[in-house]
């Protein structure tokens, strides 16, 4: 492109000496008279020199113009290279961005293996802890996974086994603590064993006894050995019926639960129990209250005289007995008026105060009892807090089971308190209903004229 810019230039000044030189001969020919002839050879010389000039020129332009193409061919030969290039280079350019982005899928999926193997380990551990494998088994599933390919391998295989239930000899625990052998068959979560005497029943994990079967239900189990089809039991609870039937406990064994609270408590009970039973015996050998004897009185007090007066009253005693019987005598033995009322009100007194002992017991174990409870909880609730500082609450049933021991107490308290707080209303109430007709009787005899 530079080339053919210096033609153009060399062309315009050569377009230009030509002008010039034209304006020349022009100048030459006006100021200077020369002749015809003069003219026509300046004007043959004009025109040859003209016709030179313009062969030079088309020669030129000719050369220019091959030059311009050789020039427009390399360009072209340039542009096709550039343009290689530019293709190589973006070739090359997704060449580099193919490896880098391939390099990050790689380190992608890598994260995603290593993130999946660490689950599948963690998977493997959780089976093995639940297996109760030993620690040093457990760290070599976690160190190499080639032990827990084993691992895993061991489990599955005996999973198909037990799809595939066999008899087995081996080793059992007896509920007296005698280890014997027995033919066992496991079915998933449960397990049968037989003994050479016919006893069957049921294991628990570690092939300890846990329930035995009757004669007929161990006779079908042996039958099941022989032939390999017959009708047992087993626990659909896997093993939670068990373990409720083993946890339920008689009263001596509940009441030991409480600890050393439900002493007091048991104590108290006793206590007012006896002191009940005391009175409901005295209330029970109480002489029955004649009925009506009130009314009886008022009409012995309506009689005209004294004598007669004194005679039905002497009567009235031989019918009596107990209580009314001596108001009678009191009544009898004591003419004057008021001494009579004093004497009454002394016997009414010293009678209601020894129907009355001792039933204040019953009323303090009724209030003492759910306190003692109260404070037996608190002492099992501070204890289990003091445990679970230790030790952690990591398990549950162990907070939950010293929690329930500790409210043992307090249901203790409970049952020793609500049923003295019955007794203690339903003898009072009777001693109230025997004293008030008793001193009814006395404010009647009272009321009776001198006896004198």
């Amino acid at each position: 492109m530079i080339a053919i810019n210096s033609f153009e230039q060399f062309l315009s000044v050569a377009k230009r000496k030509m002008v010039v030189r034209l304006m020349l001969v022009c100048t030459f020919l006006l100021i200077t008279s020369v002749n015809a002839n003069t003219m026509v050879e300046v004007s043959q010389s004009l025109l040859s020199d003209i016709k030179q000039s313009q062969q030079r020129l088309n020669s030129r332009e000719a050369r220019i113009s091959i030059e311009k193409n050789k020039l427009a061919k390399a360009i072209r030969s340039e542009q096709q290279k550039v343009m290689t290039l530019r293709k190589r280079t973006a070739v090359n350019r997704r060449l580099v961005d193919d490896k880098t982005l391939a390099l990050s899928k790689i380190q992608q999926r890598l994260k995603e293996w290593r993130s999946q193997d660490n689950y599948q380990k963690r998977l493997l551990l959780e089976l093995a802890e639940r297996q109760e494998l030993s620690v040093q088994r457990i760290n070599q599933i976690r160190n190499d996974n080639q032990f827990g390919l084993a691992f895993l391998q061991e489990f599955v295989t005996g999973q198909q086994k037990s799809l595939s239930p066999q008899w087995i000899e081996e080793k059992v625990a007896h509920d007296s603590g005698e280890i014997i052998r027995a033919k066992t068959l496991k079915l998933g979560p449960v397990k049968w064993f037989l003994m050479s005497d016919l006893r069957a029943g049921l294991l628990d994990d570690d092939n300890k006894m846990t329930y035995s079967f009757d004669q007929q239900q161990s006779n079908n189990l042996a039958v099941l050995e022989e032939i390999g089809k017959a009708s047992i039991n087993f626990d659909p609870t896997l093993e939670r019926a068990l373990q409720i039937n083993k946890q339920q406990e008689n009263i001596f064994e509940h009441i030991q639960r409480g600890g050393i609270w439900a002493i007091p408590i048991m104590l108290f009970a006793l206590f007012a129990l006896i002191i009940a039973l005391t009175k409901v015996w005295e209330l029970w050998r109480l002489p029955a209250l004649m009925p009506l004897l009130t009314e009886r009185i008022d009409a012995i007090s309506n009689s005209s005289t004294s004598d007669k007066r004194l005679q039905r009253l002497k009567q009235l005693e031989n019918q009596l007995q107990g209580a009314q019987q001596t108001l009678i005598k009191i009544a009898i033995s004591t003419p004057d008026r008021e001494q009579r009322d004093d004497f009454l009100l002394a016997f009414l007194v010293e009678n209601r105060q020894k129907m009355s002992s001792r039933l204040g017991a019953i009323a303090i174990t009724a209030a003492v009892s759910p306190l003692l409870g109260l404070l037996g909880t608190v002492s099992g609730m501070i204890e289990t807090f003091q445990m679970m500082t230790i030790f952690g609450a990591g398990d549950p049933s162990v907070v939950s089971g010293g929690i329930s021991k500790a409210l043992i107490t307090t249901e203790l308290g409970l049952v020793v308190a609500i049923p003295a707080l019955i007794l203690h209303a339903l003898l009072s109430r009777q001693i109230k209903n025997h004293n008030t007709l008793l001193d009814t009787t006395a404010i009647r005899l009272g009321k009776l004229d001198s006896l004198a």
